[in-house]
């Protein structure tokens, strides 16, 4: 005689019922309990029921059927011919703790601690801005993929394409959020990238060294008529760092005496402070800034109401020197990095300087004052090359 798997159906026992293709019941040596099985398109749903009682293991099945029904195709005309998937859809519409945007801002409340504010507010923004009016409420296990991407590929359609591939890089890491916190099972967003466009990469705008002196000049001879911008373009000629990181800049983080200013963690991009050796030109306006505008907080101001300078300002300053479409804010740091390899300066040293470092936490943080004698004599070395532009 043939012998059976123990997990065999048991002969005699499979059951179909009535109205639900494809579900049956069962018995095998391996359980005492009812099994619910349904397969559909190579799929196998297979369930224990933990009964031995077969009306309520049909009971059981019902239920199993219609929950995956639902997940799969989310139409209402299911929930009109199956009554548990009305139930299944209420239960998963009134748990606010498992909507798309409660979610999202738990996600985000994590990751507060280790970006930056800036960043941290331009992807709130973005998830506020397309998505949240839309499917906020939702409870995100019934958000399909379909769904998420039409509303992605609506952004695309405005001519946002790099705007809708970082807000899908967003929903990537809120559904896997999500799945630890076993609100849903599957991320939808896998796969999603390959239908969307590939944004062209433009590099930021950055002047001819060549160019350089001229510009220099430029915003050294006020031709801005605004003090406040002409210092905060000085500086940043000068220190190259990032335009956030300078418009946030306050005096508590400067030494004047030991000509050092130590950016702190929160504020950098890889949220590790950065050290920027103070030559003596940069002493100089610091000094001119601090005797003219005095503030015990902001170093580069609004004067007429006390705000940071934004990027705005800066750019439009830039844009009145005659370099539209020439150069950026960001430009400083391209053009300094250019002429500091020009003059043999070693690379490791301009890219530390540059606070471009290690990937790895540990390196980072014994390397966050690395190379630093080399950096005050090459920092040095800097402002007096801008300084002869000007004399």
């Amino acid at each position: 005689m043939e012998q059976r798997h123990k997990t065999a159906v048991i002969v005699g026992t499979l059951t179909t019922i009535n109205n639900y293709p494809k579900l049956r019941i069962y018995l095998n040596n391996a359980s005492p309990y009812w099994q619910a099985v349904y397969w559909d398109r190579g799929i196998t749903y297979r369930r224990s029921s933990k009964t031995k009682d077969k009306l309520q293991a049909i009971s059981f099945a019902k239920v199993m059927y219609e929950q995956i029904i639902a997940k799969k195709y989310q139409s209402s005309s299911h929930a009109k011919e199956y009554p548990n998937i009305q139930i299944i859809k209420q239960q998963i519409e009134v748990n606010p703790k498992h909507s798309f945007k409660v979610i999202a801002e738990q996600w985000l409340s994590r990751k507060e601690s280790i970006w930056v504010e800036r960043h941290t507010f331009e992807v709130r923004r973005r998830l506020r801005n397309n998505l949240y009016d839309y499917i906020g409420n939702k409870h995100i296990n019934s958000i399909s993929k379909t769904e998420l991407l039409s509303l992605i590929q609506k952004i695309e359609e405005r001519g946002a394409v790099a705007l809708a591939r970082r807000l899908l890089n967003d929903c990537k890491h809120i559904w896997q959020f999500a799945i630890a916190l076993d609100a849903c099972k599957t991320n939808i967003t896998s796969g999603l990238n390959i239908v969307l466009y590939v944004p062209v990469q433009k590099h930021q705008r950055a002047i001819d060294t060549s160019e350089f002196p001229n510009f220099v000049r430029a915003i050294y001879n006020n031709s801005i008529n605004k003090p406040m911008l002409r210092y905060a373009l000085m500086c940043l000629a000068l220190t190259f760092v990032r335009k956030r990181e300078l418009m946030d800049a306050t005096w508590s983080e400067f030494d004047l005496e030991k000509r050092i200013w130590k950016i702190p963690a929160e504020r950098m991009k890889m949220r590790t402070e950065h050290i920027v050796p103070l030559s003596k030109m940069t002493l100089e306006i610091l000094y001119t800034l601090r005797y003219e505008y005095p503030s015990t907080n902001y170093v580069f101001y609004k004067t007429n109401c006390n705000e940071t300078l934004c990027n705005a300002e800066l750019l439009n300053a830039v844009y009145k020197l005659g370099y539209r479409n020439k150069m950026t804010v960001h430009g400083f740091r391209a053009v300094a990095s250019t002429i500091l390899n020009e003059n043999k300066f070693r690379a490791d040293v301009i890219e530390r300087q540059l606070a471009h470092i290690e990937g790895n936490k540990i390196r980072r943080a014994y390397n966050r004052a690395q190379y630093l004698e080399e950096r005050v004599e090459m920092m040095e070395w800097w402002g007096e090359y801008i300084k002869k532009f000007i004399k």
